[in-house]
């Protein structure tokens, strides 16, 4: 599940911002490639530890696996070479729940609030701050992420993200192959959406 999304379903156990906040702070470690080495607040904790716990459930979610795998045959029916096709199944799933979850406000109004939360002497980073400033101001300039509702977005953001890794990285030969498949992905995750947010609601509930 992408940052939008925890903050979401952390919203559904306690809407509190700090909360909510916290549930997206292992998503920004990824993003900034900054670890977070301490956090001083209990409800930005609380976040963190509903993050994992969603992730759990989440990745072992039927529908998502589902969706994983609706991808992944796609992108190798494209001739999109192996670990590029899991790579990107796996990322865009995510990228296009957060853009259909962007598109309600209510949910969007949670994930404001957790943005503005003060946090200079609640978490600290082991670059002091520096990357996740720059993330924090970027985010809240975006406001809510329903870019990523838009497959020529999802693919320029997944060509960055796996550009670092050679054996995922989308190649020049496979950037159209991608981009072609990225519409019906989007449209899968569209007709099941409800469904594996069902799934995530009654796994946190069994697993509380």
């Amino acid at each position: 599940m992408n940052f939008f999304g925890h903050a979401v379903v952390a919203s559904w156990q306690d809407p509190d911002a700090s909360h909510v906040l916290g549930s997206m702070l292992p998503d920004f470690e990824s993003m900034t490639r900054v670890a977070l080495v301490e956090v001083l607040d209990a409800d930005i904790q609380r976040g963190i530890d509903t993050h994992h716990q969603t992730d759990d459930v989440f990745h072992r979610a039927p529908t998502f696996l589902r969706l994983c795998a609706y991808a992944v045959e796609s992108l190798d029916e494209a001739s999109v070479r192996r670990g590029t096709a899991r790579a990107v199944g796996h990322i865009a799933t995510e990228m296009f729940l957060d853009g259909l979850l962007a598109s309600r406000t209510g949910n969007v109004d949670h994930y404001l609030a957790a943005l503005d939360v003060g946090t200079a002497d609640a978490i600290h980073w082991a670059d002091g701050g520096e990357a996740f400033g720059v993330l924090h101001a970027r985010l809240k300039k975006w406001g809510a992420p329903v870019d990523y509702h838009d497959p020529t977005f999802v693919l320029a953001r997944l060509e960055g993200a796996l550009r670092q890794s050679p054996k995922l990285a989308i190649t020049t030969d496979d950037y159209p192959r991608v981009a072609r498949c990225l519409p019906s992905v989007r449209e899968e995750v569209r007709l099941r959406a409800e469904e594996l947010l069902d799934e995530v609601q009654d796994g946190l509930s069994c697993a509380s």
